[in-house]
């Protein structure tokens, strides 16, 4: 893989990274103030999803990190 290749696919995981977070915001609020504060079944979802999202987030990390790497 080319340094372009590297630089390309590091900017495609922290997009990935910056959209998890988006959608763990989004969920949160829609415990906090949204539907899921009415609807305890999409609360528990929400809270599902924010831990599901978290450990995407996690390995983007690793991946982020692993591909760092091998730029130097």
């Amino acid at each position: 893989m080319s340094r372009t290749e590297t630089l390309e696919l590091l900017i495609e995981i922290q997009e990935a990274i910056e959209h998890f977070e988006t959608r763990i915001d989004e969920a949160a609020w829609s415990n906090a103030f949204g539907i899921g504060l009415e609807f305890p079944t999409i609360a528990k979802k929400n809270t599902h999803n924010i831990i599901i999202y978290g450990m995407c987030i996690g390995r983007l990390k690793e991946r982020f990190t692993k591909q760092l790497n091998t730029l130097k």
